[in-house]
């Protein structure tokens, strides 16, 4: 194929393809939610409707929050938690990413004073000015209230919150540059926001620093925690289980060998497309083409670290 004839068949797919990405804007509209609230012991819930899942843990101190939901739905959330905890008032806020599906309540906790913890690049991406480059627009920055201020770069920490040991880290680039882990020890659950995605086809954030080997990598380690009784939490989706974590695992780590062949082949993301690279992997695709071209797009900027050179 003319080089010049792939480079225009690539841009044109693919910047149908980035339009059709899911934006880290969209407001909760409350007439179409449908809000499910389910205890996952005595005092774990899991709410589920009001944005990305989000997980409320009752201490003495109050209410932690895994996640906070979308724009606008926080009044709903908050009535979800009074039931659950009558009077108890919102202590603690830990953000698995940036995207306003889980930190649209940030802006009420954050005016409340509650403490909020997140990675140090969620907290950056929400307090600057977001480049959207397939529209040539900017997403504005969020409130200053809304973001973070109890940062953490690599590594894991500790919280102790109530009954509940808390350990919570960073996963390297699955989904954006910014993901967490949070894992409630004594309960025995894990959270892994938009790092995992079984029943949903799986967004990888070129634009914002997430990638395939990223994901790979990112699943290798919280597979490593806990163990086969482990109950794991993503951003959509109800309880999953380990072996659905392996599951889409092993499909990422296959994808991310052909592709990294097919790069070093010089095909385009167009030749992966009509290719069907990802056909055979043990999970099934809503929209394969739009996955491709995302991984393309992350490979190239960590072309260092495919597994031969690509020169």
């Amino acid at each position: 194929m003319n080089h010049l004839l792939a480079r225009r068949s690539v841009l044109r797919i693919g910047v149908g393809i980035a339009a059709s990405m899911t934006l880290p804007g969209r407001v909760f509209s409350a007439g179409s939610a449908q809000v499910t609230a389910t205890k996952l012991n005595d005092r774990l819930l899991l709410i589920s409707g009001l944005g990305g899942n989000l997980v409320a843990l009752r201490g003495d101190e109050g209410l932690l929050l895994v996640d906070s939901g979308a724009p606008g739905a926080t009044d709903q959330l908050l009535a979800e938690l009074a039931k659950f905890a009558r009077n108890a008032k919102v202590h603690t806020v830990l953000n698995t990413h940036w995207h306003a599906e889980q930190t649209g309540g940030n802006d009420v906790f954050g005016a409340a004073g509650v403490k909020m913890i997140a990675h140090a690049k969620a907290a950056q991406r929400m307090a600057v000015d977001q480049y959207v480059p397939w529209e040539d627009r900017y997403i504005k920055a969020r409130n200053k209230a809304a973001v973070p201020r109890e940062v953490f770069y690599n590594g894991s920490r500790q919280l102790q919150f109530g009954k509940e040991h808390i350990e919570y880290g960073y996963l390297q680039q699955p989904h954006t540059d910014g993901d967490i882990y949070v894992y409630l020890r004594e309960s025995n659950v894990l959270l892994a926001g938009d790092a995992v995605s079984p029943r949903l086809d799986p967004e990888l954030a070129w634009f914002e620093g997430g990638w395939l080997g990223g994901r790979v990598d990112s699943q290798a380690k919280l597979l490593a925690i806990g163990n086969e009784q482990t109950r794991i939490i993503a951003s959509t989706g109800g309880v999953i289980s380990r072996a659905e974590v392996k599951t889409e695992r092993d499909a990422m780590a296959t994808a991310f060998d052909r592709v990294s062949e097919a790069i070093r082949k010089g095909f385009t993301t167009e030749d992966m497309q009509k290719g069907r690279l990802l056909d055979g992997l043990p999970r099934t695709w809503a929209n394969p083409d739009k996955f491709l071209y995302a991984a393309h797009k992350g490979m190239w900027a960590h072309y260092n670290k495919l597994s031969h050179s690509i020169v």
